[in-house]
């Protein structure tokens, strides 16, 4: 039994037995009633001090510089279902609710927030260390305030927002949440609030997996139209032949298959609202004309049809493909392409914004944690690899890769020996060289950075020519390459 656990009367008691009259002495300042006294009030403060830790809402977990556990409040015990004798004493590696973070506190000697997934609730997690005076963990203090306990504080400002004048779902409430510390995103972001307001055509380039999508959403819910359809259309994911009635619907009996009564196409669904057509490159150039055609005139005709339809839509395309080159080969009408790009928006692509890197990963930790029901977290070492990394795919490969490492993770940190060969062997260091983290196989090293260069030269649907001119080697090698590092064929080097 702990002394948490012994009644105040029964805590007296023992102090009366260690401070019988006489045993301290003669003299006032080793008066045993003055410091009995003393002792009593001392006695008094830490029991209300234990008392307001027990009735306050938030978790509280109090460890040593080794990880085990000195204290838990009530709350803490009540939201983890376990008993105090089953906590106390025990170190954290052996508690069932993962607590990486006084790990990783105790480890990088910093505070850590994050959010903590468990049977007791989602919450926000804080842990600080306190250093002695040799800069050691002394101890390690962390504080969980659950998700639940803030939604007072979010149905007050949902509250003030409706007295300003925002109706829920309204664009200042409901728009996306724009994730960026770099300063040409801002920017980027600020004027695409601005341009939402009007109804003229944007045309969004940029990389695969800079996010394009994000932003003519962001775009969408700025705009007017946000409480009308956001429709979006992938134009190299639909097969040529299906692209047409997927935009246009068809009557019955257009074509064989075709269901009773027609079906409206994504124009129509979108009437009022916004219709993306990602990939726009990837426009079949027999299509494009009557594509031209809806949006010079507001109306569509269903395939096998004849009757106009009128449709009040606007129109939002990205591609990662330069449409000016494609105009210039004869594969994309030119009178189509100066439609669509009345409002040219370019995102650059991660390599070039360092700064949102660790807020990006930071947010796919939280998320995918929650999904999984999981409190993984990043050390310093991988975090650093993974800000060095030059992310040929973009945020969608950033985000990716930390899905996989967390569902892979058994420890709760993720360190850089989990992350892959080819993001230790291949980051972008200040002298733009590469950085090598560990030892391995020539062979396999060799073969890694191969493979990163392929996947690099062929991004963006480069061609073999182009690959074999930025590679300096053969075209019928950049085909054997393509095969084999981005098809995955084995074999076929």
């Amino acid at each position: 039994m702990s002394d948490r656990d012994i009644g105040f009367e029964e805590y007296l008691e023992k102090l009366k037995e260690i401070l019988k009259p006489g045993d301290l002495g003669d003299g006032d300042e080793a008066d045993p009633d003055r410091i009995y006294n003393a002792l009593l009030r001392v006695a008094k403060e830490r029991d209300l001090f234990l008392t307001a830790l027990d009735n306050a809402v938030d978790s509280f977990h109090l460890a040593d510089g080794k990880g085990n556990i000195l204290f838990v409040n009530k709350t803490f015990l009540d939201r983890s279902h376990m008993a105090r004798e089953d906590v106390i004493g025990k170190n954290v590696t052996d508690m069932p609710y993962k607590p990486s973070g006084v790990l990783l506190a105790i480890k990088e000697k910093r505070r850590l927030s994050f959010m903590q997934h468990g049977s007791g609730g989602d919450a926000i997690a804080t842990t600080v260390p306190v250093m002695d005076e040799n800069g050691e963990v002394r101890l390690c203090v962390s504080n969980a305030r659950f998700v639940s306990e803030l939604e007072l504080l979010n149905r007050y400002y949902t509250t003030q927002r409706e007295k300003d004048g925002a109706a829920p779902g309204s664009a200042t409430s409901s728009a996306p949440v724009f994730l960026s510390e770099d300063e040409k995103m801002q920017k980027l972001y600020d004027f695409a609030k601005q341009i939402a307001s009007a109804d003229s055509g944007v045309l969004i380039t940029g990389e695969t997996g800079t996010g394009k999508s994000v932003l003519a959403k962001y775009i969408h819910e700025n705009s007017p139209r946000s409480k009308k359809k956001f429709v979006e259309l992938n134009c190299a994911a639909i097969p040529e032949s299906l692209i047409e009635s997927e935009l246009f619907g068809y009557e019955t009996g257009a074509f064989t298959g075709a269901q009773k009564g027609g079906k409206p196409g994504l124009f129509e669904v979108a009437d009022g609202g916004t219709l993306f057509l990602d990939e726009i490159g990837d426009m079949p150039l027999q299509l494009q004309p009557k594509l031209l055609h809806a949006l010079q005139n507001k109306s569509i005709t269903r395939v096998g049809g004849t009757r106009q339809i009128p449709v009040n839509v606007r129109i939002i395309t990205a591609t990662n493909k330069n449409l000016e080159n494609l105009v210039s080969e004869g594969l994309f009408r030119d009178d189509l392409y100066y439609r669509i790009n009345i409002v040219p928006i370019n995102i650059p692509p991660l390599r070039e914004r360092k700064s949102d890197i660790t807020p990006l990963i930071n947010s796919f930790v939280n998320r995918f944690n929650k999904h999984y029901n999981r409190s993984t977290a990043i050390d310093e070492g991988a975090m650093k690899l993974l800000n060095l990394y030059k992310w040929p795919g973009n945020i969608r490969e950033l985000e990716n890769m930390i899905e996989r490492l967390l569902v892979t993770n058994k420890s709760g940190i993720i360190t850089e020996w989990d992350l892959p060969n080819n993001i230790r062997i291949m980051t972008d260091t200040d002298d733009d060289g590469i950085h090598v983290s560990k030892l391995m196989p020539l062979k396999d090293a060799l073969e890694t950075v191969e493979g990163e260069l392929v996947r690099m030269a062929f991004k963006d649907g480069a061609s073999t020519y182009d690959v074999a001119r930025k590679l300096k080697i053969s075209q019928s090698g950049a085909s054997r390459k393509y095969l084999k590092y981005v098809k995955g064929e084995p074999g076929s080097d």
